[in-house]
C-alpha cells in the first residue's frame, strides 16, 4: 500500500501519479487526488518496471468530479464515480494526447465531443452470465459472476426482463414433472449459463436468448409468462431427435426471434445477438456526422467495410449506384439482407468475408469508404488495399484512440489529410472512446 498524489489521467481511465520516480497507474483514481494504492503485484515496489499498476483502496482528498457511484463495485462501469461532463473532457484529453503522441498529430483538428443527452439507460444489449444462482457481469479481472438485479445502464424494458428472470430463481417448480428435471434454480445453477438481451429503443420492448444445457423452453415459457414485454426468447438448436417427440410442443418455439428497430430512416430487423451498435441514440448522431462528411451524391459508390448488419450501408444506399458492404461475420449479413429486403433497398452487396480479402478481390474504384473495425482496427493487408481504390473520402470510426493513431499512419502518408476529428460518447460512465476521423485525398 502506497500514498500518493494523482496530476493525470491514462487512455483505459486510471489515474496517473508518481512514486519514487516511477509511473502509477491507480484504477478508480482522479486526477487533484491524494490516495491510497493497493499495488497489483507482491513486491512490486522492489522490481526494475517503469511503472506499476493498483488500486485506490482509500481517497484521502478528493477531487471536485468525484460523485457517489450508483452500483458500487460494478466493473463494467467503471468510470460511474465521475460526475459526467468530467468524463467528456478527460475523454477529449485522451483522444488528443493520444493521437499527439502515437500518430505525431500535436495539432489534430479536434472538434468537441458530442455528449450523450441520456448518460444512463442507453444500452440497448447485454451479455449476462450465470453462476450459482447468481446472474450478472463478471467481476473485474475474474470469473466470478457479481448477481445484478438491475443494471442503471440497461434500457428500461431489459431491466424488466432482467428482474423478471431474477424472480423466477427462488420460484418453487408447480409439477413433478418439473421437479424430476430440477427446481428453476437449479436451471439457473448449473444447466442456464448465460442469457443475453436486447431491447428496441424504437418501441420499447424487450427480447432474449438463453443458453445452458438441456431443455430450456419451460424457463423460457416462465419468464415470457412474468414479462409480458418480453417479446420472445430464443434458444440454443436442437438437434432432430431419433425417437418419436412427446405429445406436448415446447412452449417457446426454437427458432430465431426478432426485434425490430428503427435506425436512419430503415427498419432494422435484428437476431437476439445481432451486432448493432449498443446506444441507439448516439449511434443515430454518428450516422449524421458520417453523412455529412462523407458529402455523397447520387450515382456514387460506396464501400463499407466491416459493415456488421449494414447499419451505416443501408441508410445511405438511397440515391447512390452501389453500395458494397463487407462483413465476415455470415449471422450479422443474414440479417443485413433480410432488413435490406423488407426495407425493398436493392443496391446493397454484402460480400461475406475478411475485409482484407475481399478488398483485395474488388473491381473498380469507390468514391467514399466506411471503415468500422473492431477494437483492434484495421488489417495492415486491407489498409493497402484501400488508398489502391483511390476514393476520395475515407470515414474511419475508431473505438480505440490507440489503435486509430496506427492506422492513420498508412493512410497520411498514402496521400490523405486530416479534415477532423469527431468523438462522440458512446459508452457514458465508461472510459471507452469513440470518434470519427474524416480523410481526404
Amino acid at each position: 500500500m502506497i500514498e500518493l498524489e494523482l496530476d493525470d489521467i491514462a487512455q483505459g481511465g486510471d489515474g496517473v501519479g508518481r512514486y519514487e520516480g516511477r509511473v502509477i497507474f491507480a484504477s478508480g483514481g482522479l486526477p487533484g487526488e491524494r490516495v491510497r494504492v493497493q499495488l497489483h503485484e507482491p513486491a512490486a515496489l522492489e522490481s526494475s518496471k517503469a511503472f506499476l499498476k493498483g488500486e485506490v483502496m482509500e481517497v484521502l482528498r478528493a477531487a471536485p468530479e468525484r460523485v457517489e457511484p450508483r452500483l458500487p463495485g460494478a466493473s463494467h462501469m467503471p468510470w460511474q464515480h465521475i460526475a459526467y461532463e468530467a468524463q467528456v473532457r478527460f475523454k477529449e484529453r485522451i483522444l488528443a494526447e493520444q493521437l499527439g503522441k502515437l500518430a505525431g498529430l500535436t495539432e489534430a483538428p479536434l472538434r468537441p465531443m458530442l455528449a450523450a443527452a441520456r448518460p444512463w439507460h442507453y444500452r440497448n444489449s447485454a451479455t449476462l452470465h450465470v453462476q450459482d444462482g447468481r446472474i450478472g457481469y463478471y467481476a473485474a479481472g475474474s470469473r466470478e459472476v457479481i448477481d445484478l438485479v438491475e443494471d442503471p445502464l440497461l434500457l428500461s424494458a431489459m431491466n424488466v426482463a432482467l428482474v423478471g428472470l431474477q424472480g423466477l430463481k427462488n420460484q418453487e417448480p408447480r409439477t413433478k414433472n418439473q421437479d424430476a428435471t430440477g427446481s428453476r434454480f437449479s436451471v439457473l445453477g448449473s444447466r442456464f449459463s448465460q442469457v443475453v438481451l436486447r431491447a428496441s429503443e424504437s418501441h420499447g420492448y424487450a427480447i432474449g436468448a438463453l443458453h445452458g444445457e438441456g431443455d430450456l423452453s419451460g424457463l423460457a415459457a416462465a419468464w415470457r409468462e412474468r414479462v409480458p414485454s418480453l417479446a420472445g426468447v430464443e434458444l440454443p438448436f436442437s438437434p432432430p431427435r431419433t425417437q418419436k417427440p412427446p405429445r406436448e410442443e415446447p412452449a417457446t418455439p426454437t427458432i430465431p426471434v426478432r426485434l425490430h428497430e428503427e435506425f436512419g430512416g430503415v427498419t432494422f430487423s435484428l437476431g437476439a445477438e445481432s451486432f448493432f451498435q449498443t446506444n441507439t441514440v448516439q449511434a443515430g448522431r454518428m450516422l449524421e456526422v458520417v453523412r455529412d462528411g462523407l458529402a455523397l451524391q447520387p450515382g456514387q459508390r460506396l464501400l463499407d467495410a466491416y459493415s456488421g448488419v449494414g447499419a451505416f450501408a443501408l441508410p445511405f444506399a438511397p440515391g447512390l449506384a452501389e453500395v458494397t458492404a463487407v462483413e465476415e461475420n455470415p449471422q450479422a449479413v443474414a440479417d443485413g439482407e433480410y432488413t435490406a429486403r423488407l426495407n425493398e433497398i436493392g443496391n446493397v452487396r454484402f460480400v461475406v468475408a475478411p475485409v482484407e480479402r475481399a478488398l483485395a478481390q474488388l473491381e473498380g474504384n469507390f468514391d467514399a469508404v466506411i471503415l468500422d473495425p473492431p477494437r483492434r482496427g484495421c488489417h495492415p493487408e486491407a489498409l493497402a488495399a484501400l488508398v489502391n481504390m483511390f476514393p476520395t473520402r475515407i470515414a474511419y470510426i475508431s473505438c480505440h484512440p490507440g489503435i486509430l493513431a496506427r492506422d492513420l499512419g498508412p493512410l497520411l502518408s498514402s496521400g490523405y489529410r486530416l479534415a477532423w476529428v469527431q468523438p462522440v460518447d458512446m459508452f457514458p460512465q465508461t472510459p471507452h472512446i469513440e470518434a470519427v476521423v474524416l480523410l481526404e485525398r
